[in-house]
């Protein structure tokens, strides 16, 4: 999606729902909806801080101060502020429900911390948020598939797939 596109489209309102409104007949593909359940990992990304791996990772990075004050104490200016993240697909659970979440992949969030430790060594600051195995969280995002809408013969073993828009851990 284009810079302009998502700096000036509508956002379409979302409705809070639990995985049992998903098997109603009240949601649609397309629809925007907030839920809430426990991660299971289908793949994961590491985290270049603590090298740990995780489902989802969000990375700031800024160097240290470079401009001294009259005092000879560094001044509260930065040459830059990196915010990106990082992520994997993975499985909302609640109650022995399951829905496929699909993520905005994000960059190499461990080849960005290399390059900027080369570049700044000591002198970078940085910080990550993750998500990991077994994390309860809450997403917005979009209904891309409900169960029932593939061949009666087949049976999904999720009961809809989300393209998340955000996500955040709750707690």
């Amino acid at each position: 999606m284009s810079l302009l596109r998502r700096l000036f489209r509508r956002s379409r309102p979302r409705q809070v729902v639990d995985f049992v409104d998903l098997c109603g007949d009240g949601l649609h593909p397309g629809d925007r909806i907030e839920l809430a359940g426990r991660v299971e990992a289908q793949g994961t990304v590491v985290d270049p801080i603590g090298d740990l791996e995780c489902v989802a990772i969000e990375y700031r990075a800024w160097p240290q101060p470079t401009t001294i004050g009259i005092d000879g104490a560094p001044v509260g200016a930065r040459a830059f502020h990196l915010t990106c993240h990082h992520a994997a697909d993975f499985v909302l659970e609640r109650h022995g429900a399951r829905i496929y979440v699909r993520v905005d992949r994000g960059r190499d969030v461990a080849a960005i911390h290399g390059d900027l430790v080369g570049r700044y060594g000591v002198g970078l600051r940085s910080e990550v948020r993750r998500i990991v195995d077994g994390d309860e969280v809450r997403l917005v995002g979009a209904i891309e598939r409900l169960r029932g809408g593939a061949s009666p013969l087949r049976d999904d073993p999720y009961l809809a797939v989300i393209a998340a828009e955000r996500l955040w851990a709750v707690g």
